[in-house]
């Protein structure tokens, strides 16, 4: 796939339908490589509802504009079968019932299988009482359109999903806190010590790990864990457990 520029805006018309779904189509296969936000809110006119993450897939700092679109990137980030996202991807123009509609989508994100999805975040509350004449069905329907006239895989994600797992999110809220200082690190001779670490039993407490493995500054091992962690290299059971010195680490199969 050749490196480029996803389109910032894409102008739609909902009467040309099948020629424009070939044409965009083909430039969305070529052209998502390298893709950018298009769109950054001052942060002024946010307040403290503006987030900003490292995140490791991308090598960069992200933002988000809410708790639970903040929320909605940690879990991307932390989750295995996603290789890359981008937040704020696509501005899109659609004619809907005459007039001209404009939106940002709020995420696009790349898995490892080779598929790729855009994403709404809302929540449900907001979703499910919306008028049907109110600017967020206006918007919903216009993103909606647009990737049904794109041929494009499109999903609003609520909080019921985002939140369904307090426990792992509250986990990976502090190991991705903890990382973030680590990203011009090189961290491959501690990792390296930790893995060799499993050669000898399958699990070992989190704890042990950060204080036997290595004699580097016991941070910069956990930093280490954690990294393994993110790429899948170790498991543990985020999802249940808090992270503490008790939490039990194991070798993942990748």
């Amino acid at each position: 796939m050749s490196k480029g520029l996803f389109p910032e805006e894409t102008r739609i018309t909902l009467e040309i339908g099948k020629v424009m779904r070939k044409t965009i189509c083909e430039r969305i296969a070529v052209e998502t490589d390298d893709i950018k936000p298009v769109w950054k809110q001052p942060r002024g006119s946010y307040g403290n509802n503006f987030w900003q993450m490292y995140s490791w897939k991308l090598g960069r700092d992200v933002h988000f504009y809410s708790s639970l679109e903040r929320d909605h990137g940690v879990i991307v980030e932390a989750d295995p079968n996603v290789v890359r996202f981008c937040e704020q991807p696509l501005r899109i123009r659609i004619k809907l019932d005459g007039r001209d509609r404009e939106t940002v989508i709020d995420m696009l994100v790349h898995f490892t299988d080779g598929r790729t999805q855009f994403r709404e975040v809302k929540y449900a509350s907001a979703v499910e009482s919306a008028e049907l004449d109110s600017r967020l069905t206006r918007q919903l329907t216009a993103q909606q359109e647009w990737a049904f006239v794109t041929a494009n895989d499109y999903k609003i994600v609520t909080d019921h999903e985002i939140r369904q797992k307090p426990q792992f999110l509250r986990n990976w809220k502090q190991i991705l806190s903890h990382l973030a200082p680590y990203a011009s690190y090189d961290l491959a001779k501690i990792e390296s010590d930790i893995l060799a670490a499993f050669d000898e039993r399958d699990s070992w407490p989190l704890g042990y790990l950060a204080n036997n493995v290595s004699l580097r500054d016991q941070q910069a091992v956990k930093a280490a864990i954690f990294r393994l962690l993110h790429g899948g290299l170790c498991t543990a059971p985020l999802d249940l457990f808090p992270l503490t010195n008790s939490l039990i680490i194991s070798r993942g199969t990748k």
